[in-house]
């Protein structure tokens, strides 16, 4: 568009001269506007207004004077162009004083310079500008769409893009992982980490969520201003795009601002770049669905055991052996930006390659993911599961991974991996309804809570304890204190109240407290070893059936 400080070197405001606010002389404008009604409230659905004035509504109004510039500065203008030799001879002092405050452009005219002259001026400018950037703007996307038709990757996308706006572009997934850069000019520091170990430092990526860049990414869908955050090596300010496949964000696009400021013409540019990386991710995803309907009916087979006349093929197609012994993983995500599966099941599939983990079967199960792999000692599944989690320890998502037995082949080598595959989804069910969100649950770990998940509602209903533990149940809602959770925290260290206290980040006069009124509320002694026991039951089976 046009700046303040651009308008002040057309030819028709050669006779005009700054007065207060030159640190706004960057501001931008969009449009131009005359008003001099004594009432005029200066509200308008736009911003980066240039307001052309001879002060008639001002003169004999000190209090409109005082209040005219924080005014205009809240409703978003550019600044104010004041015509001398009307009404003033020159700008109110208070105006020129709230205008250097405010950073907000002041600029004296003579009264021989005419209004229309000026917004025509400016108006053809901002136009001319208009038409040529829908230009440039054009001609980009067109390129880039036929880069996707002609079968383009994302490496080829972002080195098109960078050449084109001469600054450096980065690709990720939802969660952080480099999928393809490229590199124009100088970048930051934060920007050469990022590259350097293919994804987004956690640092940064815990930064940026917390000030809600991703939240607002997956609200407006559209283009966001990054800010530099000096104190995470981002020196450089940025535009980064959402990537949309089917509603759902399946990677950003991210673009630097290097040695020159970013432009209108880096958003729009940004923006179709993320609608070709869209194309490309969507003809990716069809290829990888089609692979994972296979998937998905042989394992179906597995589950049922009916197998199908041609099962040793999609076997040996899919390199599974089924004559082998087999352990089931149950990968629950909690994604805090865009799409988790499908990214998910992406990168589980090469890590796996990494590991030289040969002969497994991974597929979604909706919400989660699913994994066979092949094994002959109880505790491997659980070592992978734990390998899994510390590699891809990061901000953006937290995986709960349950862990069933090892299942032997069955004679006619149908496989017999449902019941692990059951055990490991147990597992991660379980994990949820006790409040657990990352880490890895084995189901031979469960003991009394497999036995209290399975429980019949009838038999549940009976228990006296239980009955308790709803009634402070109750109160908590009533009251709205979580006296539930620090009779369970209390239970699970065995009593400790010093240990207890610690984990609810509470004094221990205060966990005191909250103790004597569940006694009151459950009417039993806490220092009862077979009291505490019982309620420590029932506050388990409370949480898995809530």
């Amino acid at each position: 568009m046009l700046t303040v400080r651009e308008a002040l070197e057309l030819p028709v405001l050669s006779s005009a001269g700054v007065v207060a606010g030159h640190a706004g002389l960057d501001n931008q404008i969009n449009w131009v506007h005359v008003v001099d009604m004594a009432d005029a409230r200066y509200e308008w659905n736009r911003s980066g207004v240039l307001l052309l004035t001879a002060g008639f509504g001002l003169r004999e109004a000190p209090d409109r004077q005082v209040a005219l510039v924080p005014k205009l500065v809240e409703q978003g203008f550019a600044g104010m162009v004041l015509a001398t030799g009307y009404y003033f001879q020159e700008t109110p002092p208070i105006i020129k004083e709230k205008a250097n405050d405010l950073n907000f452009p002041v600029m004296e005219t003579p009264p021989d310079l005419l209004f229309i002259d000026v917004s025509e001026a400016i108006l053809e400018r901002i136009i001319n500008r208009q038409h040529h950037l829908l230009q440039q703007s054009t001609k980009i996307f067109t390129q880039l769409t036929e880069l996707a038709l002609q079968g383009a990757t994302l490496v080829d996308l972002a080195g098109t893009l960078a050449g084109f706006l001469r600054r450096s572009i980065t690709i990720e997934d939802p969660n952080f992982h480099v999928l393809a850069t490229a590199r124009q000019g100088s970048v930051d520091e934060a920007r050469e980490r990022s590259v350097a170990n293919g994804r987004t430092t956690p640092e940064v990526a815990q930064h940026l969520l917390d000030s809600g860049i991703y939240t607002r990414l997956l609200e407006q869908m559209e283009p966001l201003r990054v800010p530099p955050i000096i104190e995470l090596g981002m020196t450089m300010e940025r535009f980064v795009s959402p990537i949309i496949v089917d509603r759902e964000i399946y990677g950003y696009i991210w673009i630097i601002a290097g040695n020159h400021p970013l432009t209108s013409l880096d958003e729009l540019a940004l923006s179709h770049g993320a609608t070709v990386a869209a194309l490309i991710l969507f003809k990716e995803q069809a290829v990888r669905e089609a692979e994972e309907a296979l998937r998905g009916d042989f394992f179906e087979q597995l589950l049922s055991k009916k197998v199908s006349s041609n099962f040793s093929e999609q076997a040996r197609r899919l390199n599974y052996r089924p004559n082998q012994s087999h352990q089931a993983l149950m990968i629950a995500c909690t994604a805090k930006s865009g799409n988790q599966n499908h990214t998910l099941l992406r990168y589980l599939a090469l890590w796996l390659a990494q590991q030289s983990c040969d002969h497994t079967l991974l597929i979604r199960r909706d919400p989660h993911l699913a994994l066979l792999i092949e094994s002959e000692e109880a505790t491997y599944g659980a070592r992978l599961a734990e390998s899994l989690i510390q590699d891809i320890n990061h901000p953006v998502w937290q995986l709960l991974i349950g862990v069933g037995t090892v299942s032997e082949p069955d004679k006619d080598n149908s496989g017999s991996v449902w019941r692990s595959y059951q055990e490991a989804e147990e597992a991660v069910r379980i994990g949820v309804a006790m409040g657990k969100k990352e880490g890895v649950i084995t189901f031979n770990e469960l003991g009394l809570l497999h036995w209290l998940y399975h429980l019949p509602p009838d038999i549940r209903a009976n228990n006296e304890y239980l009955k308790r533990v709803q009634i402070v149940a109750a109160y908590d809602v009533r009251r709205g204190t979580r006296l539930v959770n620090t009779l369970d925290v209390y239970l699970d260290h065995a009593g400790s109240l010093v240990d207890a206290a610690q984990t609810l980040h509470i004094h221990r006069n205060t966990l005191l407290h909250r103790l004597e009124r569940i006694e009151n509320l459950c009417s039993m002694d806490l220092r009862d070893p077979l009291c505490r026991l019982n309620l420590h039951a029932a506050v388990k089976g409370y949480w898995l059936h809530k």
